[in-house]
């Protein structure tokens, strides 16, 4: 597992990414729990979303996404060949939002990333549906923003947090002078 500093002067480490077999069901299950808070407050949930809940058997990403409430892909593959798995938890508004994790490419490092799951619904509205479908994704792009905020916030393998430590290792790098 890779580690980093945590921001906004906490002295705790945080996770940038995380191999699979080092995503911890503790981190899952935080991270379960920051997006339902941020997707519903304190709103009940659909019973789609409650019978996801709680977590199937393991200990780790590699044994929970085994399970059939995690849609993996490509979909017949062990979590360990797969690139993202996703867990269907929606939101107030649309029901089809996602917690997911990515694994980034070229690396066996995985970095939760929220999955509003509605690009193509734009081009898909006609007329006077188009504003409506455009409300209904910017609500489901301000969630993601709380939600992948309070990831990083609590220390959880981002992908924001992946991207920003490349970039100041890359700065680092190249502020060296050469030998």
């Amino acid at each position: 597992m890779r580690r980093g500093a945590a921001g906004r002067g906490r002295r705790r480490r945080t996770a940038i990414a995380v191999e699979l077999e080092g995503f911890s069901r503790q981190m899952v299950a935080e991270a379960i729990r920051l997006y339902l808070e941020e997707a519903y407050g304190g709103a009940s949930r659909p019973q789609g979303v409650q019978q996801r809940l709680p977590l199937p058997e393991g200990e780790t990403l590699a044994e929970l996404a085994a399970a059939d409430v995690f849609e993996r892909t490509p979909a017949d593959a062990p979590p360990a060949e797969c690139t993202r798995i996703r867990l269907r938890l929606g939101n107030r508004g649309y029901p089809h939002m996602k917690l997911g994790l990515d694994r980034i490419p070229g690396t066996d490092d995985w970095v939760l990333v929220a999955d509003c799951h509605d690009g193509q619904l734009l081009a898909a509205a006609q007329g006077t549906e188009r504003s409506a479908v455009a409300a209904l994704m910017k609500q489901n792009t301000d969630v993601k923003t709380r939600i992948e905020r309070r990831w990083t916030e609590a220390g959880l393998p981002t992908f924001e947090r992946y991207v920003r430590e490349r970039l100041s290792a890359r700065a680092e790098a190249d502020a060296r002078p050469d030998p």
